[in-house]
């Protein structure tokens, strides 16, 4: 066994360490290759390290060489740690990317390194220098300053440079394309900078279950995005809408535009019925956290695992996939202030074409006509009403012409804040930001307004104890439009009240639809928005405690705690005088309360050794999780007055139910991974965790997930390896099984229900039984199989990722419908199977490089193909949805629309029960009977791919970053519009009913204008389903970065100002507000619009500084 040199050095008694380092300074040691030194030239190494300290770098030495290194432990960490990689790299080299401050001597085959001791530098002496990548490469065009001084001078073509600097000076080097450094000065004369090109490297570091990875070393699906690209997309503190476009195989969703709305997050599709959807969050550690209370500024990466074998090790948890997020750590420098500060204004991005005053009445005046003897109440000069006068001329044209889309919408002002300080000292770092976020939304007495606080400590406590604390905590209130009811719903109003009613009469009365006869009766918007009271906050805390032991430098032992708490509200009134369901309510208020907590403790070890060209790291670990909620609900109704609102539901005469619940959930895991590497060429991987979940029975509380995973670098074989425009081609495959439990509580138990049961003629409380257990109930399981290839060209100047998968999700947990003579309602049980695949692209370019201006590009692709292979029967959602055993997810099923019957067609359509100016729709099997056999698919919620497109240019100190996103080939159910023109007359509607049959205008696809009462084909037919594709350039942002010899003056290390236009851009054909929104959060439910808060389009201007 092999024991190397630096190691003994810890063993060997103190007298001896200071013998051998007394030796070193008897004899002159020298840099330069002296003779019997060519062995130094002739062996070659292949050095890999990323961000490492150098005895990491001796280690891979000794492990390829007879070479041994002598040196003094506490001198080798004051030099930092180094970032190389280089293959076949003569031993001589090696030692020559040393720190300058360091110097060796060759003794026999030993490596004395020790500190070299210069004459001082004299005032305004000359340091030279030279800048490379992290592959040693030269970087010309490298900005080289004293920190706070002028002038800058730039590297030569071979990267060296020369300028006037004494110790104690700091120098700052910066370079379009890669990351800035500040390196101190010291007692040298030559100094050597490596930096970090900001554009993706193969030695990224990647965060994946319970431990790290590099890019290049990955044999899983996993997509990486960094915290500088989320916060230029960041114009709100959401920080899931910064991901929407950035990970192929990710969608991210933004159904609504109301503010502090939540994205819908799905990775690689919809692989289950009940059980939920969305991915697993881990922040920090925290398993199971919630990312929308982060601050999008103190996040570092995020990192997507999106195959079973990347996310298996988080089992039953991770079965849609995984993101982890990992914030920002204090620095261990001196100290940094930074501020972020953005204003924004919010504006309707794209109105829906609606009917006008004029256009309205005309569309009654038909309907009245269509009627013999009939006329409209505002042309008939004997039908009098109230308010006739005042809001119809003699001859019957309107007095008012109201845009309630203008109305009730406005310039929206947000404004967000966001202060970090960062510190560190002697093992010692701390970041903490505060922030907050008041946005308001473009719909009037809307708003969601948020703060949160953030700590991040990092302490190392000695030098085998590491300890890592996080905490988060906030509160967020927000102020809805009332869209829960369907009548009495603000946003439906505003496509459908009159315009030709004003917002007020000259009186200061609110105008009611019903002010017109005939007029379906509600209130108007603009007085929902304003007096109904819908208002929802929350607190929360989550913090996390982690200690690392270093047993030795191989064997590590990792022990977290963490918690979450939160407490929720709801509170709601309408008031005495706003028509709800009926007009005897005279106010309700309701006040619901919810309060949740949950803990997680997390103990595993880490294993990692290296021997001659093999690589072996391994994790083992077991876990307990905790989650526990209540909730509580009350109501009234009919109160005497309105100054109550909700906080006196006493008052109310009529009180409603109260309701109140509790659940809890345990877990208990035990978890292992293996990864193999051998050579960087090699690489296997194996996972394994066993999940004990109570939410199952007896007979099923455990499911078992394994993966496996393999790749071939085919880079690092000897017949590609000196290709130098090939930095990386890798092929990789994986296959795992995850879980899914998340189906809710007590579902394998028999569940009871309170109610009343009539008891000698009165009302008498009950108990029954509600809902039939299962205690058979299985884990749903997801079986996925991916095969990927990762190439790198041109010093990772073009970056290309692929993958292909197949995942197939069997034993469904599916709530069976049952018998009604069984006195049960369902029950949940493991029913069919789901298969999703796909394919997903990836292209990074660094198409332009140069001292002043560069460009770079990133490609996304992702396709999704659902099919449902087992089902126990049709699901049928009343808005045309269906799911069928043998087709795909999320089709639209229905009848198809072929327009209305003609005069000419009277006979024809009298045999279908219509007659001319009905809808006529198509005859599937010509038996002469509109019947559900004539239903047909009319089209498909999912998309048919979806693609982004980032482009960011930067000229001296100017960037520019463009965003354009399509989702391609879905349909869109428009609920709204089928609603608003099966209502019409009695309502507004769009302006296409202005083509609706008449006898001297037949052939459209709208039918004649009649009363309800005179019957309406009110379907959900192919008509309503339109085509969804759509391409959106959803950002465009100009920043410019201050110069930092001005702000040297002011002591100032950085700032930069910018302007983003979101939103402002959309391409498609869709009638609605947005084709991206859905009514509905469901899974299957996606692709609904009914009155959906509408988007908004935002102009926002940030400052960043930094002192």
């Amino acid at each position: 066994m092999k024991v190397k040199t630096a190691e003994c050095l810890h063993m060997t008694p103190r007298w001896l360490a200071c013998l051998v380092l007394a030796l070193c300074c008897l004899y002159p040691p020298r840099i330069t290759a002296q003779p019997g030194t060519t062995e130094l030239k002739r062996t070659t190494v292949d050095i890999y390290v990323v961000n490492e300290t150098l005895d990491k770098v001796f280690e891979q030495v000794e492990a390829a060489t007879t070479f041994r290194f002598v040196y003094n432990p506490s001198e080798i960490a004051k030099s930092g740690k180094v970032t190389i990689n280089k293959k076949n790299i003569p031993v001589e080299q090696v030692l020559k990317l040393l720190p300058a401050v360091l110097q060796y001597e060759l003794r026999g085959r030993n490596l004395l390194i020790t500190r070299k001791e210069p004459p001082p530098l004299n005032q305004a002496s000359v340091l030279t220098g030279k800048v490379t990548d992290t592959n040693g490469n030269p970087l010309p065009g490298v900005y080289v300053m004293k920190k706070g001084l002028q002038p800058r001078i730039v590297t030569d073509p071979d990267g060296s440079f020369s300028i006037h600097a004494d110790p104690g000076d700091t120098l700052r080097f910066s370079l379009p394309g890669f990351g800035e450094q500040e390196v101190p000065v010291e007692r040298v004369n030559m100094l050597y900078v490596s930096l970090l090109a900001k554009y993706a490297s193969l030695k990224e570091v990647v965060v994946i279950g319970y431990g790290t990875s590099s890019k290049e070393m990955l044999t899983t699906a996993v997509g990486t995005v960094s915290g500088d690209v989320l916060k230029e997309r960041a114009t709100t503190m959401n920080l899931m809408q910064g991901l929407a476009g950035k990970v192929a195989g990710v969608s991210v969703m933004m159904n609504s535009g109301k503010p502090g709305g939540n994205p819908i997050v799905k990775i690689r599709g919809t692989g289950s019925i009940n059980a939920y959807n969305g991915p697993l969050y881990v922040v920090d550690g925290i398993v199971g956290a919630d990312p929308l209370i982060l601050d999008p500024n103190i996040v570092a990466s995020v990192d997507v695992l999106k195959d079973a074998a990347a996310s298996a090790i988080y089992g039953a948890r991770g079965s849609n996939g995984v993101i982890v997020i990992t914030t920002r750590k204090g620095t261990k420098s001196s100290p940094a202030i930074s501020f972020r500060n953005t204003l924004s204004f919010g504006s309707l991005a794209r109105k829906v074409k609606l009917m006008n005053a004029e256009e309205a009445l005309e569309m009654f005046k038909r309907e009245y006509e269509y009627l013999p003897g009939r006329t409209a109440p505002h042309l008939d000069a004997s039908w009098q009403f109230p308010r006739k006068e005042e809001l119809f001329n003699a001859d019957g044209t309107p007095k008012y012409h109201t845009d309630w889309q203008k109305e009730a919408s406005r310039l929206a002002v947000s404004h967000e804040h966001s202060l970090s300080l960062s510190a560190g000292k002697d093992g010692f770092s701390a970041l903490v930001n505060l922030s907050y976020n008041d946005q308001q939304g473009i719909l009037i007495n809307s708003y969601s307004r948020q703060i949160n606080g953030f700590i991040n400590l990092g302490w190392d406590v000695t030098k085998w104890l590491h300890v890592q604390a996080v905490i988060n905590s906030g509160a967020a209130k927000q102020n809805n439009v009332d869209i829960n009811t369907f009548g009495l719903n603000a946003v439906r109003q505003i496509y459908e009240f009159l315009p030709f009613l004003p917002v007020r009469y000259a009186d200061g009365t609110y105008s009611r639809k019903g002010d017109y006869p005939g007029a379906e009766d509600s209130e108007n918007p603009v007085r929902l928005m304003r007096e109904v009271k819908s208002v929802a906050g929350r607190t929360y805390t989550m913090g996390n405690l982690i200690t690392t032991i270093r047993l030795n430098s191989k064997l590590h032992i990792t022990a977290g705690l963490s918690g979450q708490t939160g407490a929720t509200y709801n509170l709601y009134y309408s008031g005495r005088d706003i028509r709800g369901y009926s007009d005897t309510q005279q106010g309700v208020a309701t006040r619901a309360n919810g309060n949740s907590g949950s803990w997680t403790s997390e103990d595993y070890l880490t294993w990692n050794n290296q021997f001659g060209k093999h690589k072996v790291t391994a994790v083992a670990g077991a876990s307990w999780y905790y989650f526990g909620n209540m909730s509580t609900q009350a109501g009234s109704e009919g109160f005497f007055d309105d100054f109550f609102s909700y906080n006196s539901l006493q008052t109310g005469l009529v009180p409603q139910r109260p309701q109140s619940g509790t659940s809890n959930t345990a877990m208990n895991s035990y978890y292992m991974r293996f990864n193999y590497d051998y050579d960087s060429r090699y690489l296997f991987g194996f996972s394994f965790r066993a999940d004990g979940s109570s939410r199952f029975g007896a007979n099923n509380v455990y499911g078992y997930f394994p993966s496996f995973s393999g790749a071939w670098r085919l880079s690092s074989e000897p017949f590609l390896r000196h290709v130098r425009s090939i930095n990386d081609l890798k092929i990789r495959g994986s296959y795992g099984i995850v879980g899914n439990a998340d189906i809710g509580d007590y579902v394998t138990q028999d569940r009871l229900r309170s109610g009343q049961v009539a008891f000698n003629g009165q009302a008498a409380p009950a108990v029954m039984l509600e809902a039939l257990g299962n205690k058979n109930l299985k884990w749903e399981k997801a079986h996925q199989l991916n095969i990927g290839v990762d190439v790198s060209l041109l010093d990772n100047r073009i970056q290309f990722t692929g993958d292909v998968y197949n995942r197939v999700t069997k034993d469904l947990l599916y709530y069976r419908l049952m018998p009604a003579t069984t006195g049960y309602e369902g029950v949940f049980d493991n029913i069919g199977s789901i298969r999703n695949r796909g394919v997903e692209l990836s292209l990074v370019t660094n198409n332009i490089r140069r001292k002043q201006f560069s460009w770079n590009t990133s490609l996304i692709y992702s396709m999704n193909r659902s099919r449902v292979l087992e089902l126990n029967g049709d699901i049928m959602y009343p808005w045309g949805g269906r799911i069928m055993e043998g087709r795909p997810l999320n089709e639209f099923y229905g009848y198809r629309r072929l327009g209305t019957w003609g005069t000419a067609e009277a006979p024809e359509a009298a045999a279908y029960g219509k007659k001319p100016g009905d809808v006529k729709y198509a005859d599937g099997n010509n038996n002469k009977v509109k019947d559900a056999n004539d239903r047909t698919v009319l089209g498909n919620g999912m998309p048919g791919f979806e693609a982004s497109l980032s482009n960011t240019f930067t000229y001296k100190n100017f960037s520019l970053l463009v965003d354009v996103q399509t989702i391609y080939g879905h349909s869109l159910a428009n609920f709204t519009r089928m609603l608003m023109e099966n209502a019409a007359p009695t309502t507004n509607s769009y302006r296409n009913l202005l083509n609706a049959w008449t006898p001297q205008q037949q052939g459209g696809m709208n039918p004649a204008l009649r009363l309800p009462q005179d019957g309406l084909d009110n379907e959900m037919d192919s008509y309503y389903i339109e085509k969804g594709t759509f391409l959106r350039i959803r950002n465009i942002a100009l920043a410019y970065r201050l110069k930092e010899d001005w702000l040297a003056r002011y002591h100032i290390k950085s700032a930069a100002i910018s302007v983003s236009a979101e939103n402002y851009f959309l391409f498609t054909k869709y009638k609605g507000y947005d084709p991206e929104a859905s009514s509905f959060d469901g899974d299957f439910n996606q692709g609904v619009d009914m009155y959906q808060y509408p988007k908004a389009k935002t102009l926002a201007f940030t400052l960043n500084v930094t002192f």
